[in-house]
């Protein structure tokens, strides 16, 4: 289980307009750009005015893809998303014409995709679409989830609920891309062994900073008197964080935005950023940062790569796993643990209870033990967990898409992991070369596959 609760190192995301590898903060940029971006370009006071009556055509059928059909109203609407892309990041827009088959092309790939979920119940849970929610709210400056989702209704009415269904998609076919691309890619230790001798390798085992930014917003970055404000209160912060105050409270008091950045190598970040991480401890923060956008602070969280050795803080856990199925409902499951929770409270032996019910084939047999675990390899929901637990607690039944939980953490340990880490590298810098060429590939091999039939304004080539 240890395999299959693991997180790929590299996630995917698939755009409207265009496909590509993209690690999990990218895909959260790219789904505050997109989804939230059409909503940034409104305000409130449009929705306030009296709306005009203008006469609306009728929606119709573009294309039948599979059991599924594509209206116009979502090619207008693609097409109208894929302009302000473009034109946000300086290119030139293509006609109207070859705009839109492109489009169409890319909605078809994504019903088919969506399809493939839909028929292998591959839909992401409702834990992991929440945290990503969160995340992408605390990016966005939001105190809570319920806060974001008011802004995004007060915007455009059932706003949240549009942002939540394109979320929803986005992460179920970035889990559709990890379970069938990763299955094409081969890389033996041989290939990683040539790799780390190649000139190559330097770049993948450069430094890498994982670090939190957070800022003050500057409203208007041409007024004197408005970036003096957010420096005075970004100063007023960075002294209250390193008095101990919990950055939660901070947030909703300063309008704080920002949020974890993930890791990032000194080559992809601004140099003002690169320069501030290199002189930082882990924990500590750095000095005022003043961009267009806010008067930033630094928090670096950790540090790996380079000459530095790599040290890992590792848990040794335990855990029973009740799958739910179309056997046993999430109810039934969810009895099923609380049942072994009450159980091991009473003083049952942890190790022969996994044994016995554990539906974890390769964990169970050894009493639940997933052997020693590091920080970022388990599903959010189970890590959560995991590190709020004390060693020798036992945690209350939890839930992640692969069914209900109850774990146990042995020990915990600081581990050099450096040698490992310089192979993971490796393998990661091996497997970004192979994704793209094989999901191209894979697209192509179900677009073939597929019954589409276009009606209107497309094309049938894939």
């Amino acid at each position: 289980m240890a395999k299959s609760l693991n997180r790929s190192k590299v996630n995917v995301y698939t755009a409207v307009i265009s496909h590509g590898m993209q690690t999990p903060r990218q895909l959260l940029a790219a789904l505050c750009m997109t989804t939230l971006g059409a909503f940034a370009l409104m305000s409130p006071s449009v929705h306030a005015q009296t709306p005009r009556v203008v006469a609306q055509p009728l929606d119709h059928v573009v294309a039948i893809v599979d059991d599924s059909v594509l209206l116009s109203s979502e090619v207008d609407e693609a097409m109208h998303e894929a302009k302000k892309q473009i034109e946000a990041n300086g290119r030139q827009l293509p006609s109207d014409d070859a705009l839109r088959v492109d489009v169409i092309r890319q909605l078809i790939l994504r019903k088919i995709q969506l399809g493939i979920i839909t028929r292998n119940a591959l839909t992401i849970d409702d834990a992991t679409l929440n945290q990503t929610l969160e995340n992408i709210a605390k990016q966005q400056g939001a105190p809570s989830l319920a806060a974001f989702k008011a802004k995004l209704n007060t915007i455009k009415p059932n706003g949240y609920d549009v942002v939540r269904k394109q979320v929803s998609e986005d992460l179920s076919i970035n889990r559709l891309h990890q379970q069938r691309i990763s299955s094409r890619i081969k890389i033996t230790d041989q290939d990683i062994a040539n790799f780390l001798k190649s000139p190559q390798s330097a770049d993948a085992l450069q430094t890498e900073y994982s670090f939190t930014v957070i800022q003050v917003p500057i409203n208007n970055s041409n007024d004197p008197a408005d970036i003096a404000r957010a420096t005075t209160a970004a100063r007023d912060v960075q002294a209250q964080l390193k008095a101990g105050k919990s950055l939660e409270v901070l947030v909703s008091k300063y309008n704080l935005k920002g949020g974890d950045q993930g890791w990032h190598k000194p080559d992809e970040l601004p140099t003002p950023f690169a320069e501030a991480l290199s002189k930082l401890k882990p924990t500590e923060y750095s000095p005022l940062i003043t961009t267009p956008q806010g008067v930033d602070i630094l928090q670096l969280n950790d540090v790996h790569g380079g000459s530095s050795a790599t040290l890992v803080h590792q848990y040794h856990v335990r855990h029973i796993l009740i799958k739910t199925s179309a056997i046993v409902s999430p109810e039934q499951a969810k009895l099923k643990i609380d049942d072994l929770y009450a159980k091991l409270k009473a003083g049952a032996s942890f190790s022969d209870m996994a044994k016995t019910y554990s539906d974890d084939p390769g964990s169970a047999q050894n009493g639940g033990d997933l052997t020693w675990v590091s920080s970022g390899e388990m599903v959010p929901a189970f890590e959560a967990v995991m590190t709020h637990t004390a060693v020798g607690q036992l945690s209350e039944p939890f839930q992640t898409q692969f069914g209900w939980h109850i774990l146990t953490v042995d020990s915990t340990r600081d581990q050099d992991m450096t040698e490992q880490y310089r192979k993971e590298a490796a393998r990661q810098a091996l497997y970004q070369r192979q994704f793209p060429v094989e999901l191209d590939n894979w697209l192509r091999e179900i677009r073939a596959a597929a019954y589409v039939d276009v009606r209107d304004g497309g094309t049938t080539a894939p």
